[in-house]
């Protein structure tokens, strides 16, 4: 049944966390390798190819922060996702 909602989820039926999925295609055995990816452009072009309305604002929020210790707030996630582009293009 269709609940409306687009949230990625796993096979499991559980959804996957957005940091999780980062970590996951980045090749990264664990998630703290994330703060310190070198590979910058394949860390911006998985970023980018996530739909935004696949994670709440919060989501995308708290991975701002874990990855650049940024806390800002955002309205939309759409807002959120392109705040962590911007600074991964900064990198």
């Amino acid at each position: 049944m269709e609940t409306g909602k687009t949230r990625k989820e796993t096979d499991s039926g559980t959804r996957e966390g957005l940091l999780e999925r980062i970590a996951s295609e980045m090749g990264c055995m664990y998630l703290s390798d994330l703060r310190g990816a070198t590979a910058k452009g394949k860390f911006r072009f998985i970023v980018s190819d996530i739909p935004a309305l696949d994670y709440s604002v919060k989501v995308w929020q708290d991975a701002l922060y874990y990855i650049t210790e940024i806390k800002e707030n955002f309205s939309t996630a759409e807002q959120a996702k392109q705040r962590l582009l911007e600074y991964l293009l900064g990198c």
